[in-house]
């Protein structure tokens, strides 16, 4: 399994913005082949750290989405958030 995890800061009243729209999104990731499932984490602090952790079957999967229009249009609808990092990680043990 794969693990992708995007993470950034925002100011409180644009991570509220941020979160009813991960609340209310269109789930047209949800759909393609290998994908396991997203979570939006967001800490307690006053400029909280916001966390999208989306899992995938394998590397093939998660390429294959990232190459589909689906992922376009959800990178250009998305906020650019300034200092965000993104990284991948391989599931090894739980």
């Amino acid at each position: 399994m794969i693990v992708a995890i995007s993470r950034f800061r925002a100011a409180p009243q644009e991570a509220e913005r941020l979160v009813a729209r991960f609340q209310e999104r269109s789930r047209q990731v949800d759909t393609h082949e290998g994908f396991l499932g997203l979570e939006v984490l967001r800490s307690f602090e006053p400029a909280p750290e916001l966390l999208l952790v989306t899992r995938w079957r394998d590397k093939e999967a998660m390429r294959a989405y990232f190459q589909s229009e689906d992922f376009r249009r959800a990178k250009a609808a998305s906020a650019n958030q300034e200092g965000a990092t993104f990284a991948f990680y391989e599931v090894v043990g739980t």
